[in-house]
């Protein structure tokens, strides 16, 4: 069981791994830089410089009937890294699948946890060929991200529960109103992920694909929810200290105030990087850090809904 643990211990960080990584290819304009799935350029290891590249390469590699950018090595590694991580993590859930009919004396329904895993990572990666096929289509996009946040709740949901098999004279007491404001947060928090996917799509849209828009005038071309995305963090900062300032006046959970706080940390961190966005143009460099946070408060506080919930051998 403890390899078993570990296992899911690495797939939860390799999630976190994948998301940081499409959120470098997303920020450096990479989404493209393979126009093809799954090979690249038709080819398993990607080319180095146009060189290896026919001469017609922009004709053969249309997407969507889309002439494609000229050959940019950089961006077609960043997106092919992505792409090998999301494979090494869909590999990590196949042996996860396969160790879960060796520990399944202690649940038998572990194998089909992990299959339902395995499927859903399945599901992601005929998404993310989606991805590129239509040209980098929002609503596709926003769907990619959805399902990628569904993973990490899936895997952190299993850890939780293969901890509750080994633990089940453990039967801590619940803060009811502690518990409802951390599953509002994590509500909130992922319709604030999914918002934030959109907006930079249209900041893409403008500045990218239509060239309408500069650095300078951006942020005039962004429809309401860029403005709901940016005022809604206040909203979620309000929630954050009143958990907080409950935590603190009951003293009654400890461990789960220092994950609060943390999450806390991670939304300030987050607000830096999109008051950087607004006031500086969107830089490249910034976009990946912002969106990281985003899904690392996600993370924080959906194990921490779990561990205030109790025992999840009570559902």
């Amino acid at each position: 069981m403890k390899t078993f643990e570990r296992l899911l211990l690495i797939s939860i960080l390799g999630t976190y791994l994948v998301i940081l990584a499409g959120a470098v290819v997303r920020g450096t304009g990479s989404g493209l830089g393979c126009p093809d799935w799954p090979r690249c350029f038709g080819q398993w290891i990607p080319p180095m410089e146009i060189g290896d590249l026919p001469e017609n390469y922009k004709d053969i590699y249309k997407i969507a009937g889309k002439t494609i950018a000229d050959f940019d090595p950089f961006k077609t590694w960043t997106e092919y890294i992505n792409r090998l991580l999301g494979v090494l993590l869909g590999f990590v859930i196949v042996v996860l699948f396969a160790l879960s009919f060796k520990v399944k004396r202690f649940e038998r329904n572990l194998p089909w946890f992990c299959g339902g895993l395995l499927f859903l990572i399945c599901i992601q990666g005929g998404i993310g060929a989606l991805v590129v096929s239509s040209h980098l289509k929002p609503f596709i996009i926003t769907v990619h991200m959805f399902l990628a946040i569904l993973l990490l709740f899936g895997l952190q949901y299993l850890k939780k529960y293969c901890f509750d098999l080994q633990n089940m004279a453990i039967v801590p007491q619940v803060d009811h109103k502690a518990l409802t404001f951390t599953r509002i947060l994590v509500g909130l928090t992922f319709l604030q992920v999914l918002m934030g996917t959109q907006v930079r799509q249209q900041v893409d849209h403008f500045m990218r694909d239509t060239m309408t828009a500069t650095t300078d005038t951006i942020i005039s071309k962004l429809g309401p929810m860029f403005y709901v995305h940016r005022s809604f963090s206040l909203v979620i900062v309000c929630i954050f200290l009143y958990l907080l300032f409950h935590f603190q006046q009951t003293r009654f959970n400890r461990g789960a105030f220092f994950m609060t706080l943390m999450a806390f940390f991670c939304v300030l961190g987050n607000i830096a990087t999109g008051i950087t966005l607004n006031y500086f143009g969107f830089p490249a460099d910034v976009q990946p850090p912002h969106l990281f946070f985003g899904v690392l408060t996600l993370g924080i506080l959906y194990n921490n809904s779990l561990y205030l919930q109790g025992s999840l051998l009570d559902d």
